[in-house]
């Protein structure tokens, strides 16, 4: 009985003591997602670049500069005429209103202007913008002048039209 007494008496000492525990159950908090679409950014070319009508005597740089003027400067044996409207593109941007555009422009050497008439090239390069930081106007909308350096070569550049084009990149 002795052997019987003492398992019994730690049984119910368990038992008795054995703790019972339960997670709260506490009320469940109301959280909020939000999310907003807005306005897709779009672009849209205004105005070519146009290097112009030139003369050469040898190798030289037409420059448009990327400002609304398009200032145009020439280096080495390259004169322009007039008659050819030289300008900077412009592009009309619009999106978000007072948001900042961030403008991605071909690298150095990106495009090369190919005669309409033969197989001969001209290197576009050193594209530029006025300012690096973009912003929408209060009413979502800004003008982007891009202005570049066309590199005449010496030889090989025959009488005509050269075109090409590029890329211009316009994201929030």
């Amino acid at each position: 009985m002795k052997k019987l007494i003492l398992p019994l008496i730690f049984s119910l000492l368990f038992i008795g003591f054995s703790l019972n525990i339960y997670a709260l159950d506490p009320d469940p908090v109301t959280a909020t997602a939000t999310a907003e679409l807005v306005e897709a950014l779009s672009a849209e070319e205004v105005d070519q670049l146009n290097f112009g009508k030139f003369t050469k005597a040898g190798a030289g740089t037409i420059s448009v500069a990327g400002t609304a003027a398009g200032t145009v400067t020439t280096d080495g044996d390259v004169t322009v005429v007039t008659g050819g409207s030289p300008s900077s593109a412009s592009f009309d941007i619009s999106g978000l209103a007072s948001q900042s555009v961030t403008v991605t422009l071909p690298g150095a050497d990106a495009v090369v202007l190919t005669n309409t008439s033969s197989s001969e090239t001209m290197t576009v390069s050193s594209f530029s913008i006025a300012s690096s930081t973009v912003t929408l106007s209060s009413t979502g909308g800004a003008t982007v002048y891009v202005g570049a350096t066309l590199s005449v070569p010496a030889a090989g550049a025959s009488v005509g039209v050269y075109t090409g084009t590029y890329n211009v990149t316009f994201n929030y």
